[in-house]
């Protein structure tokens, strides 16, 4: 997941082909500052796509924490009149 979110191959498609389209236009270069620049946006991009995979693996494990635990109140309850 992290890995995918950080790396943008469209971003980095420009510095390798230098024909878009059947027309020639003037590449980018990847001077030492860019390469810096777009390791930085990976790794920030990862870290980020990492966060949220988080935050959804324990908004379902909260979620399926409450379950369990009404669930358990019910039997609970059940149990106890019976």
């Amino acid at each position: 997941m992290g890995v995918s979110a950080g790396v943008q191959l469209r971003d980095l498609e420009k510095y390798i082909n230098p024909a878009l389209g059947g027309r020639e236009v003037q590449t980018a270069s990847l001077s030492f500052d860019r390469w810096i620049f777009e390791l930085y946006r990976a790794a920030i991009e990862t870290l980020q796509g990492i966060a949220w995979m988080l935050l959804v693996f324990f908004a379902f494990a909260l979620i399926a924490y409450v379950i369990v635990r009404i669930g358990e109140a019910r039997k609970e309850q059940t149990s106890s009149e019976g």
